[in-house]
């Protein structure tokens, strides 16, 4: 059941991410075109692509990369370890990444919150609202703890979690 919610809220930050991604090439492509042909390029579409885009692209996907497996991932000996200690290991980095995380994700929110009240803005050719900038990085990281106290508490239960990926190299042909 846990992991059907995790699963639905990874579906729906992956789809938020892939559309920032679109949204980024969109811009860029559009002021790309008013640049070079018009003479006439958009003043506000670095500040929307670095400050809203890239870092949705970057949060809101982020449990998903982790549960596919897709993340940058070093395994030279992990494949080789066994089993159970591997599952061990596993679990103490899936604590110390939620710890991380959580952190991360307080502090974005906290900030998110107190730039919300306090009404403050990114100067810009737009008053650009920073509350927004950080509200994908509060909502991708509390994605990402749950996906990791989940495999946490996975890996400590069962010795393996089903639901993340162990795929680490092998889609590339690396055994």
């Amino acid at each position: 059941m846990m992991n059907r919610i995790i699963r639905h809220a990874e579906t729906a930050g992956l789809a938020l991410a892939s559309l920032c991604i679109c949204g980024v090439m969109l811009v860029t492509a559009g002021d790309t075109v008013m640049r070079y042909l018009f003479r006439s390029p958009w003043p506000w579409a670095f500040d929307v692509t670095s400050q809203y885009l890239l870092v949705g692209a970057a949060y809101l996907g982020i449990s998903s990369t982790f549960s596919m497996g897709d993340h940058i991932n070093i395994d030279i000996l992990h494949r080789r370890i066994p089993a159970k200690l591997r599952a061990w290991i596993d679990a103490f980095f899936a604590a110390a990444f939620v710890v991380l995380f959580s952190m991360i994700g307080y502090l974005a929110l906290k900030v998110s919150v107190h730039a919300a009240i306090s009404n403050e803005y990114i100067p810009g050719y737009f008053n650009w609202p920073i509350w927004l900038s950080f509200a994908p990085i509060s909502l991708g990281t509390a994605i990402l703890c749950l996906r990791l106290a989940h495999h946490l508490v996975t890996l400590l239960r069962d010795g393996a979690d089903t639901y993340v990926s162990e795929a680490h190299g092998q889609k590339e042909g690396v055994e």
